[in-house]
């Protein structure tokens, strides 16, 4: 889940300190399927006070609105609503028929933009800063002929060690139709552990790694986490190409 924080200014005043969400999501992230016409994705206002909130799919970029959206496969309903203290509500996500590539995922972010309210009678001393947060979760566009993922995705990565003169590299590629989110990966022999952070890797694609080790470390296994369809992580051991 990714986090921006707009700041709306009062008496010249800026945002200094992080400010937690106050709008709980059941989940972090959204699997849908190309059979799915339609989900839902709970919300908890868990403020002391009422939000509006603005739920929109894109591309995830940080300056993207609901206007510059585009065409998505999926879109939120309602897209602007109301959240009491303490109230829940659940999120329709349906599908709008967009074609998709159909050999492979598509990754869409969901964005939830919380607004909290104004104090329009507060003495000129008192005035807050109040802040919109915006949280963007995960959506993977799955078509419909593709197996659930955690059935492939472990077999499908491939670990190549490269060796180059004074240095060590690490090839890493996702041989699968689907997204791969790594959690955790660590180089290992014997007692010398190497932790390698390897991020997401989209489908059918690959990445090289500069590691900060000289060409004489014998790393032989990978241990490594990928993140499944509910946000749980999977263990995955192998041995390493050479």
């Amino acid at each position: 889940m990714r986090k921006w924080l707009k700041s709306y200014l009062a008496g010249g005043l800026l945002l200094s300190s992080w400010v937690q969400a106050g709008v709980v999501i059941e989940s972090s992230r959204v699997v849908f399927s190309g059979e799915d016409r339609e989900r839902s994705l709970q919300l908890l206002n868990a403020n002391p006070y009422p939000v509006v909130v603005q739920a929109w799919i894109d591309d995830g970029a940080p300056e993207g609105t609901p206007e510059n959206a585009g065409e998505v496969p999926v879109i939120p309903l309602p897209g602007l609503f109301r959240l009491e203290p303490g109230e829940k509500k659940n999120l329709r996500l349906l599908a709008t028929q967009v074609p998709q590539p159909q050999e492979r995922e598509s990754l869409y972010w969901l964005n939830i933009y919380e607004i909290p309210p104004t104090e329009q009678n507060a003495a000129i001393d008192q005035i807050k800063i109040k802040v919109a947060i915006r949280l963007q979760l995960k959506m993977l566009y799955r078509p419909k002929d593709l197996s659930p993922a955690v059935n492939h995705l472990l077999k499908l990565q491939h670990f190549n060690l490269i060796r180059e003169p004074g240095r060590l590299k690490l090839e890493v590629e996702n041989r699968s139709p689907y997204y791969a989110t790594y959690q955790d990966a660590t180089l290992t022999h014997a007692t010398d552990r190497y932790a390698v952070d390897i991020g997401m890797l989209a489908p059918f694609s690959s990445k090289i790694i500069i590691l900060d080790r000289s060409s004489n470390h014998q790393y032989q296994n990978i241990s490594y986490q990928l993140i499944n369809d509910d946000g749980d992580s999977i263990n995955g051991n192998q041995s390493l190409v050479h």
